[in-house]
């Protein structure tokens, strides 16, 4: 019995002195891996002096490797899931609590400690002895052995909030765009091709390629995770160079996450990371490998706002990201979204609604009291964008772009990389579209918006207008690629130029007298639907974009009422409305100034009731985005919102005049070939 216990010491010393080399010049001795009395952690024997008697033995081993000697959990996990992993038919993880010797096998021996159902204490040998239902005697465990699950290493058995495991590793998955049902366009899943960068490690299982905790772990390193990345100034480098060995996020160099060099006030975080600057961190600014939120998706700190909000932080206050008191050098998003402004996108007021590649799954997008949804990612790729809007003025009062041309439209900067949808434009006038192509990155801002503003979302409308109401304004939710079909008689120049609306006859533009600066060269520019809509002093302040306002339909510039004044009466054309400052058509539409851009409207502000001139709205859509009718002109028979009330609109007929002072009366009164 002597000579079999000294070989058993030796054999125990050999498999220590075999694995040491693999600990890049440390070992187990100083970490909370050494569960033996001299261990440094909480967690450790209350008399055991032996180190890697808790994992290995030189005989008699157990199911696993190298040489296992503990008991291996028979635990039921839930396992990592996402809709970005089922759209991209991506193999999910299954294996983990199948037979030994399956994908998961080596990620269930470590589990066999941290998913807290097998004692730290239960091996199955120990001085030559079967142990059966004893334990090695421990301290700092629950009453049954196991680790408690306020430890820092528990992980339990959702493992729907941690780094999926038992996981194939395919590189060559791809996520089909293009026409509805063709996959055309692929993008790749953005994972290094064909392996990860060393020292990330893969497991071969039947031919196949599999994530495992060891795949960036190794226990037997003496680093501050056991993290096998040990390159690195500072843990926030070694944590996030683990993860681009794996995941190659395309345009994630250059981009404003990667390499914004503002600071965490939060001590917590340089005391975690060892760095507190936000390039540091990079991925783990946002995602976290283990312990997600438990209402989070995609190994997120939290909600998708609250992630975009909080960062790496416990409170908005310490980061200088996107929420109320961020701190130095974040931009602060979360102060102008409802509820803290009346109107907007309902970012913070609705929770983890959204899905990833949610594009591919129009469904998901569908308006409902279950399902509508506005966040962050919706809008933004935070793997892609850019610092720079659209509009960087050179002047004080700047809130538009500054020279407008035919690709104003075209996204910014903060827009990079954003998925959206493109209709096939129906070729008769007012019609809806029904059909979309779905883009990987969007060009032009509108895509972005038609994902949720048109029938991809809406589903079918009726004239123009849907089932649903706008909550905060009351207003019936219109059809906004409906409104913006190039083939309508007239339209914002948000989707082509005014000289390119194929619906429409000449003369298509309105003439530059009747525009004010930058949009004078009138029929060669485009707009975004952010020049019209957005925060309320952009100029002085408030980050740039449709988030949120005090003010309807987030109408912004110097004018922000629409079709009311601020006293909540309709706007009248007459020479005092029409040059008010806070009439938002004033803001690009040179109306009057000691004078009539236009006789119509010149004949029109004689007319009406007291106070003199007609309502804007007697004649002019509600909704201004586009008619099927030449500038924008809307007929008695038009149904709310467009006719506003139900009852504004009073022409029956309309044809627009050669020039913009050539109306006479047969163009809104019998014309001899209107408009339909």
């Amino acid at each position: 019995m002597k000579i079999r216990f000294i070989k058993y010491l030796f054999f125990v010393a050999v498999i220590c002195f075999i694995y040491q080399p693999y600990s890049y010049g440390g070992s187990i001795v100083n970490t909370v891996h050494n569960l033996s009395v001299s261990g440094p952690g909480t967690i450790k024997a209350t008399s055991e002096t032996r180190i890697c008697v808790f994992c290995h033995i030189p005989h008699d081993a157990q199911p696993g490797v190298p040489l296992w000697n503990r008991s291996m959990p028979v635990s039921t996990y839930q396992m990592y899931d996402s809709h970005y992993l089922t759209q991209a038919n991506y193999p999910i993880p299954t294996g983990l609590g199948s037979s030994v010797g399956t994908p998961g096998s080596l990620s269930r021996q470590c589990l066999s400690c941290h998913d807290g159902t097998v004692a730290i204490g239960s091996v199955y040998l120990l001085n030559g002895t079967i142990m059966g239902s004893n334990q090695i005697a421990m301290q700092g465990v629950n009453l049954n052995g196991t680790m408690p699950s306020t430890a820092a290493g528990y992980i339990g058995t959702n493992l729907a909030i941690h780094h999926p495991v038992g996981i194939e590793y395919d590189p060559s998955v791809t996520i089909g765009f293009g026409s509805a049902g063709s996959g055309t366009n692929p993008r790749t899943i953005e994972l290094k091709n064909p392996l990860p960068t060393a020292p990330i490690k893969l497991y071969s299982y039947s031919g196949k390629n599999y994530v495992e905790c060891e795949s960036c772990h190794d226990p037997h390193i003496e680093n501050y995770d056991f993290l096998r990345v040990t390159a690195g100034a500072n843990n926030a480098d070694k944590v996030n160079t683990t993860c681009i060995s794996c995941h190659n996020k395309t345009s994630w160099t250059g981009s404003v996450h990667e390499t914004q060099t503002v600071t965490y006030t939060d001590t917590s975080v340089i005391s975690t990371y060892g760095s507190n600057v936000v390039s540091d961190l990079g991925c783990i600014n946002c995602h976290i490998p283990h312990k997600a939120a438990s209402n989070s998706k995609y190994l997120l700190r939290g909600t998708f706002s609250t992630t975009c909000y909080t960062g790496a932080a416990s409170s908005a206050a310490g980061a200088p990201c996107h929420g109320t008191g961020a701190a130095a050098g974040g931009k602060n998003i979360e102060s102008i979204l409802p509820p803290n402004r009346p109107y907007g996108h309902p970012v913070s007021t609705t929770s983890n609604k959204h899905k990833d590649l949610e594009v591919l799954d129009p469904t998901s997008l569908q308006w409902s009291s279950n399902s509508e949804h506005a966040t962050c990612v919706d809008c933004h790729n935070p793997h892609k964008a850019r610092a720079g809007t659209h509009s960087l003025p050179s002047n004080s009062n700047g809130w538009y772009p500054q020279s407008p041309n035919a690709s104003t439209n075209s996204v910014s900067n903060v827009l990079k990389g954003v998925t959206g949808v493109e209709p096939s434009w129906p070729s008769s006038i007012w019609t809806q579209p029904t059909t979309f192509t779905t883009l990987e990155s969007a060009s032009k801002e509108y895509q972005i918006c038609f994902k949720c503003h048109s029938e991809f979302a809406l589903g079918a409308a009726v004239g123009g207008v849907t089932n649903y109401t706008l909550s905060a304004e009351g207003t019936k939710i219109t059809d906004q690629a409906w409104e913006f079909n190039p083939n309508n008689k007239s339209a914002h120049p948000v989707v082509v130029t005014l000289n390119n609306q194929t619906g429409s006859y000449t003369p298509k533009a309105l003439a530059s007298s009747e525009m004010k600066a930058p949009w004078t060269n009138v029929g060669n520019q485009t707009m975004y639907c952010s020049d019209c809509h957005g925060a309320d002093d952009e100029a002085g302040g408030d980050p740039r974009g449709p988030h949120g306002s005090n003010y309807k339909y987030m109408l912004k510039g110097p004018g922000k009422y629409w079709p009311t004044n601020p006293n909540g009466y309709l706007w009248k054309l007459n020479s005092t409305d029409a040059s008010d400052s806070n009439l938002f058509c004033n803001n690009c539409h040179e109306i009057y100034n000691n004078g009539w851009a236009n006789n119509a409207h010149a004949d029109m502000a004689n007319r009406g009731g007291m106070g003199g001139g007609l309502y804007c709205v007697s004649c002019h859509v509600a909704v201004p985005h586009g008619s099927k009718r030449s500038r924008l002109i809307g007929y008695a028979s038009d149904p709310a919102p467009y006719n506003y009330n139900g009852n504004s609109l009073r022409l029956q007929g309309f044809r627009k005049a050669s020039g913009a002072n050539t109306y006479t009366c047969s163009n809104c009164h019998n014309p001899s070939n209107p408009d339909p």
